[in-house]
């Protein structure tokens, strides 16, 4: 055996024991205390989507990108096309696209699919949701993204998790489609006291 396959060996042997030993049976409550859930997310003043409805229309068979409508239209370009082609899925005749930006981080934007305009928010460009627990929050909607809650008879778009990255922010976000232009109208921000939990 030669000295760099010797040394790699006693490395996993080493390794390996401190690994084992070092496993949890579970988060520390800590740790459990980060995760954001539903209790955490409910507001009574929050809006609802039944206060935003708006008609269903017939689908656009082709729709098209509009390239020059938004920055992130050409960088984004290939995921935005194939989600356009899926239909309609909020507010009538739009379309609510998110991908992956790194772990547990979302990139999202809404496209019209009668104009191909591709329309985001001014507020943040993505969210993460590391200690998002909270896949009962708001249930009924179209969403099928953890930080996403939308359906196709409204105009309001929720968005869950910390903006940006930043958990200082951690909550609801509440935006409602209008002229092509999501408006922030409510937040329900998280705030969280783990400082004084034992590890």
């Amino acid at each position: 055996m030669n000295s760099k396959m010797h040394y790699i060996a006693m490395l996993c042997l080493l390794i390996t024991p401190i690994s084992a030993f070092g496993q949890k049976d579970g988060p520390t409550p800590a740790e459990e205390c980060r995760f954001i859930t539903k209790a955490d997310l409910s507001d009574s003043k929050a809006p609802a989507f039944g206060q935003y409805l708006v008609a269903s229309e017939e689908v656009i068979s082709k729709p098209s990108l509009d390239l020059t409508s938004n920055p992130i239209a050409k960088t984004f370009r290939t995921v935005l096309r194939k989600e356009i082609t899926k239909g309609p899925n909020f507010a009538g005749h739009y379309r609510v696209a998110f991908w992956g930006c790194g772990s547990s981080c979302a990139m999202f934007a809404v496209v019209g699919l009668k104009t191909g305009r591709v329309i985001t928010t001014t507020e943040f460009r993505s969210v993460s949701g590391v200690y998002l627990d909270a896949e009962d929050f708001l249930p009924g909607t179209a969403s099928d993204g953890w930080g996403f809650r939308y359906r196709k008879d409204s105009s309001l778009l929720v968005v869950i998790g910390d903006p940006d990255e930043d958990a200082a922010r951690s909550g609801a976000y509440y935006f409602v489609l209008q002229g092509e232009r999501l408006r922030l109208i409510h937040t329900t921000l998280v705030k969280k006291n783990c400082d004084n939990v034992k590890p």
